[in-house]
């Protein structure tokens, strides 16, 4: 392994590499790349982005930028060439992988030897099959695909659903001796109460209190004008 291997590969998506070489573009690279430079990012982001870079040679230690990095802004229509060669010098046994039919787990081994493991090596694997395609020329085993992590137990890692809230189960009538003549809303909400020596649970309760004032307030709708005459209001205006 060579001693530019001896730091771990990137392990952040390869677009956002692409996303930040166009974003430079327009003005040219900054002499250095640093947290103020990457205010778009999270705090664990720029960790990984800048020590990414530095895995590549694309920055040194201090963070200044090298000429590959400038030559990738600069030359567009180079680029798939030049991250060609990036990788070809930073990951020399994954291309040797590549040429034969290696599978997964070999793969996974040679990065494992990167000096990463678990879910890390699986997104800096995925960065280097993204890169490998970008670039057009690196060869792929047939076999290689980004791999899945075993979780606890031996079975892949999933992600799991949450359970959909259980439906609320609607107020049960358990007294019918409510007076006629009521609005039926007001008359069905009002047959729900439970009987003298009967109790409610507390989440029944709670619903007949949240339901009780909008009900009322079809049933019974209280006048805007307490004072008013409904004989002077047919009458005609002067």
């Amino acid at each position: 392994m060579t001693e530019q291997t001896a730091s771990p590969p990137p392990y952040f998506a390869f677009k956002t590499l692409t996303n930040m070489i166009v974003k430079m573009e327009e003005h040219g690279p900054p002499p250095r790349i640093d947290r103020t430079f990457l205010t778009g990012m999270s705090g664990a982001g720029q960790t990984q982005f800048i020590a990414g870079l530095k895995s590549l040679g694309l920055i040194d230690e201090d963070g200044v930028v090298q000429p590959n990095l400038v030559e990738l802004v600069n030359k567009p229509d180079e680029r798939p060439a030049l991250i060609g060669q990036i990788l070809r010098e930073r990951y020399p046994e994954a291309i040797e992988l590549g040429s034969g039919n290696a599978t997964t787990g070999q793969l996974v081994e040679v990065f494992n030897g990167y000096g990463v493991q678990g879910d890390t090596a699986r997104k800096a694997i995925a960065f280097y099959l993204q890169g490998a395609r970008y670039a057009g020329d690196i060869p792929l085993s047939p076999h290689f695909k980004t791999p899945t992590v075993k979780a606890q137990g031996g079975g892949s890692k999933k992600r799991t659903k949450k359970a959909p809230p259980p439906a609320e189960t609607p107020l049960t009538p358990v007294n019918h001796g409510v007076p006629s003549g009521l609005h039926p809303a007001l008359a069905g909400l009002l047959a729900t109460i439970p009987k003298q020596g009967q109790t409610w649970t507390q989440e029944e309760h709670d619903r007949f209190k949240a339901a009780f004032d909008p009900v009322l307030a079809i049933a019974a709708p209280v006048s805007d004008d307490e004072t008013s005459d409904p004989e002077e209001e047919d009458g005609d205006w002067d």
